[in-house]
Formats: structure tokens, sequence, C-alpha cells
């Protein structure tokens, strides 16, 4: 089985009946179709405007250039929501790592994509850009699955609910949801052979 994203899983995560099969069924008949992210422009700039060390007028300009005019609704909301949360904050760049997580036969990506230092203490940042407000149960998987599959130390690990400029941190591990997306991925697994 291939690598499954780390938000297609924790959408998986937080379904429940019937709409957990539909998923799985979903993902496997149109993988490639499902990896057309819709944020990825403005995410990419995110990244980019950090490596080259340039403003967030970038973000702007990626807003405005859009052709699709869903993205040219909702992309300003997430630059705006961006430049709030650096706002206040001294912030200083370092490339993420890159890494995968195993759960039994399902592998999952859980790639933050940025790396920050923010008021001297350096993040592993995931971006949550829906327009939804990033729900406390929904940050409590994603930080428990990046913790898991990052295992650091010497970063803290972090989602920014980026519409919102809302910076969600790890607090101490939770052994309860290592046993549901344990239990979860296992799940998947067994769904995605069946169907």
């Amino acid at each position: 089985m291939e690598k499954v994203s780390l938000t297609y899983f924790v959408d998986f995560v937080l379904s429940s009946g019937t709409p957990k099969l539909t998923g799985v069924r979903e993902y496997k008949e149109r993988r490639d179709e499902l990896s057309m992210d819709f944020y990825r422009p403005m995410r990419e700039a995110i990244v980019e405007m950090h490596r080259k060390g340039e403003r967030d007028a970038i973000l702007d300009d990626v807003a405005a250039t859009q052709a699709v005019e869903r993205r040219r609704r909702i992309y300003p909301v997430v630059a705006a929501g961006y430049q709030r949360f650096l706002a206040s904050r001294d912030v200083r760049w370092f490339e993420p790592p890159q890494a995968s997580y195993r759960l039994g036969d399902l592998e999952l990506n859980v790639n933050p994509e940025l790396g920050l230092v923010l008021d001297g203490r350096p993040h592993l940042v995931k971006l949550h850009m829906r327009c939804e407000r990033l729900a406390s149960r929904r940050a409590a998987v994603m930080l428990g699955l990046l913790s898991a599959g990052l295992a650091s130390a010497e970063h803290e690990i972090a989602v920014l609910d980026v519409q919102r400029g809302k910076l969600h941190t790890a607090a101490a591990p939770d052994p309860r949801i290592d046993v549901l997306v344990r239990g979860e991925a296992a799940a998947f697994a067994s769904m995605f052979v069946a169907i």
C-alpha cells in the first residue's frame, strides 16, 4: 500500500460509519485526483516566502493571480490569517524534516511544511488551511501523529490554523490517541484490501 497523506488519514479517523468505507473507496479509486491540493499554491508560497526570506506580500500576489474563482475568494483570507500569525512574532526559517510514520500496514506522510524558530524556540509546523476552524479533536489527532512520526525532543510540534492565525502545540503525548490511530490504521488497511 502506498503512503497516505496525514490530512486524508485524519479525515478518515474523525469520520464514523459508512463514510469511512466511502472515503477509502474514493481514495483507492481517485488517488491521483485526491492528490490535487486546493491550497497547494498558497502552501508553496508560504514555504518559499520563508525559504527566500521574502516579505509576506508574496502571499497577496499569489491570492491575486488565481484563475479559479473559489481560490480568488478564499486565498486572501488565508494570506491575511498567516500575516496575522506572523505580525507579532520574531520568526526565523529552518528546513523541516520529511518523515513517514508506519502504523501496521499503513504508512503516513507526516511532513510539516514549516520549520520556524518562533520567539527563540524551534517549531515544526503543519499548516491547516481549511475554512472550518481547527477543532480540538482534529488538532489532537494531528499533533499525536506528527509527534509520533517526527519523534523530536528538540522541536516543538505544532499545527497552525492558518485562516485564524492560531497555533496549536503538542502537550504531553496522549496514549489514547496512539491506540485510536493504530486501530483506525488497521481498519483503513483492511478496507483498502477488501474494496
